[in-house]
């Protein structure tokens, strides 16, 4: 199964994808599964695609991917305060896109995650290098997601496991299953992020997601 873990709709402040706009963009892909992870806010989706209960939750830290979760987790907690709650929600926490600068982990990382995101569509080559490396040296499971917030972004990066349910996606994360696979933020791309990050960036009042 090929599947996109982390993409962003109208329900993340930076985002204005519909649900049903990204269901059908995941299957013209040839998407198997998706976790439409938004930013601090959990909800229940269903379609004719396999959703993958998620949010991208903000720690005091940097930004920390929940998959599978059946609820939502609070925001501005400790690393270690977001990752029991997770836990809790009968989530796996994900250390997401850790080497961005922008809300990026980086040198606060604590090793108590799950898996950690090797390869996010919003990074360069260099930062995904980074954090592929990283996994690799603690020997933690990986996975990879588009970070799409746009519909031509959506299964740009995507991961692939033998699988053929929820469950059995999750168990093949946790016992290092994953292949990755899909394209790093070109320049044209950062160009374009960049742009975007500071046209939602004033219109937020200068507040971080």
């Amino acid at each position: 199964m090929r599947g996109d873990v982390h993409i962003h709709s109208k329900y993340s402040p930076d985002s204005r994808l519909e649900i049903d706009q990204i269901i059908k963009t995941a299957k013209k892909r040839n998407l198997d599964f998706i976790a439409i992870s938004d930013h601090n806010k959990f909800i229940e989706h269903k379609g004719d695609l396999l959703v993958i209960g998620a949010e991208e939750v903000t720690s005091i830290d940097g930004h920390i991917l929940a998959l599978f979760v059946d609820g939502e987790i609070p925001s501005k907690l400790s690393q270690e305060e977001t990752v029991d709650i997770i836990h809790d929600r009968n989530g796996i926490a994900i250390c997401a896109h850790p080497f961005r600068t922008v809300n990026g982990i980086g040198a606060k990382f604590k090793n108590i995650y799950d898996a950690i995101e090797s390869k996010n569509g919003r990074c360069r080559t260099k930062c995904n290098l980074e954090g592929q490396k990283m996994a690799e040296r603690l020997r933690r499971p990986i996975t990879a997601g588009s970070d799409s917030h746009f519909y031509d972004e959506i299964g740009r990066v995507f991961m692939e496991v033998d699988a053929s349910d929820g469950e059995s996606i999750r168990k093949a994360i946790l016992n290092s299953q994953v292949k990755t696979g899909g394209v790093d933020l070109t320049s044209y791309g950062q160009v374009r992020l960049y742009l975007k990050l500071s046209k939602d960036y004033t219109k937020r009042g200068f507040k971080r997601i």
